[in-house]
């Protein structure tokens, strides 16, 4: 005779983003299969409710079963409605924000960093090998462009910047780009289609960094030819990754599971989805129950890492602290991890002329700071046929500092998105609606 442990998933199954909750059904699945929980529990019983197109029914028919653990949707709008609805334990996979702090929802495990935390990584990066960069210019759209302005604001005073900031409204990038004033970084989040329209725009100007939050495409971004290399963007999980986890599998052998299980490669979300099922099991083995106020206490004093990353909860504001968003270089060609710098694939090189051209490495600086390779170990793809110079770096710049990779063990380094990222991999950027978002272009189904 069995004794499962019963866990709710509120995700949309229907409607527009049904893919999406698909995927984190899926992820919720392969989990309840691999956990092994400590007696009485000899399975996990998955019970999914359709947050579309309404995330509060959902979450109340969900509470109404009287699961072990709840899984909360996809989306900051849903997840504040599904989370207001309710003074459950919910765990937050699907809904990384700023809002869950613990003062507002003391009930809530954030599994994710922020979506809008990203420029902190981009501006780290920056100073940790540039003191003399002060002027940020952003351009933001979307639901969450006033959260990401406020973040980039706090952390660009906490690193010396000085931010002038731009929100626009969707459709209107190029209106947007035309009249901003030179700096010497340029931070932008929108959609991908204003995106594209604004780095066709900007990208020709000489900004000593530029990061845009949907450019970890390499397809998409392909039509920038030349503009694209040194351009930074955030991104997500590397699928391929071997590196050993404190809890639960590598990304690697994850990978693996879960296409033979499926039949399809994981996206973001099922990464997360499954990961939020290990940090519970890993609440329940320490807490040796699973009430509410038992697994939440282990969940704020637990440090570990998984397969997307280090998990840890700020004691203060209950946000995730642990986890910091992947920043992607892109260097001959392809997109390379460079921040934070004990994931980094490749060195970061900067100002952002320096990153090595299409085809080589022919640009790279080999300074005392530097870190020397051959082309041929970083496995990137061919130059496109299409790129092009985007012009020599302004005069009198001077030498260009680039970020050392740290100790490696000598293992050879490895591109983050290969290039061409394949549909569902996870490397894609973080768009205006946080995790899983488009590329620059055309948007296409999940």
């Amino acid at each position: 005779m069995t004794t499962p442990l019963p866990v709710a998933l509120v995700t949309p199954l229907t409607g527009p983003d049904a893919a999406v909750g698909l995927a984190a059904l899926r992820g919720m699945t392969l989990w309840a299969r691999d956990e092994r929980l400590p007696p009485p529990w000899d399975e996990i019983g998955v019970t999914a409710y359709d947050a579309y197109p309404d995330p509060v029914r959902a979450m109340r028919a969900a509470v109404a079963a009287e699961p072990a653990a709840i899984f909360g949707p996809v989306g900051a709008r849903a997840a504040l409605a599904a989370l207001g609805a309710t003074n459950r334990l919910v765990i937050n996979a699907g809904a990384p924000s700023t809002r869950f702090v613990r003062q507002a929802f003391p009930h809530i495990v954030n599994m994710a960093a922020p979506a809008s935390t990203w420029p902190r990584g981009v501006l780290a990066a920056i100073r940790s090998v540039d003191r003399q960069a002060r002027r940020v210019a952003l351009l933001a759209s979307g639901e969450m462009a006033v959260e990401l302005t406020s973040v980039c604001r706090a952390a660009a005073r906490a690193q010396g910047y000085e931010v002038a900031s731009n929100t626009f409204a969707p459709g209107r990038g190029g209106a947007a780009a035309r009249p901003l004033a030179p700096a010497d970084v340029l931070i932008v989040h929108g959609s991908a289609e204003d995106e594209l329209e604004i780095a066709n725009i900007l990208l020709r100007r000489s900004w000593r960094a530029a990061a845009f939050s949907t450019a970890v495409s390499a397809e998409a971004t392909a039509t920038l030819g030349a503009l694209r290399e040194g351009l930074l963007a955030p991104a997500s999980w590397a699928p391929d990754n071997a590196a050993e986890t404190g809890t639960g599998p590598t990304a690697r052998q994850f990978s693996v599971d879960f296409t033979a299980l499926h039949g399809v490669p994981p996206t973001t979300t099922a990464a997360w989805a499954y990961v939020s099922g290990l940090i519970l099991g890993r609440c329940i083995r320490h807490s040796g129950g699973i009430g509410d106020a038992s697994i939440l206490a282990a969940a704020r004093g637990l440090d570990t890492t998984t397969l997307l990353g280090r998990f840890r909860l700020d004691q203060a504001t209950g946000l995730q602290v642990g986890h910091q968003v992947p920043i992607v270089q892109w260097q001959s060609g392809a997109s390379w991890t460079v921040w934070p710098r004990d994931a980094a694939r490749a060195p970061f090189h900067h100002p952002r002329w320096n990153a090595p051209p299409p085809g080589g490495l022919a640009g790279a600086h080999n300074g005392p700071d530097a870190v020397t390779r051959n082309p041929a170990d970083r496995r990137a793809p061919a130059a496109a046929p299409d790129d092009r110079s985007a012009g020599a770096p302004p005069a009198g710049t001077g030498p260009e500092p680039t970020l050392p990779l740290p100790s490696q063990g000598g293992a050879s380094p490895r591109p983050f998105g290969l290039g061409r990222p394949r549909p569902g991999l996870g490397t894609s950027g973080l768009g205006t609606g946080g995790l899983g978002g488009r590329g620059f272009g055309p948007r296409r189904p999940s």
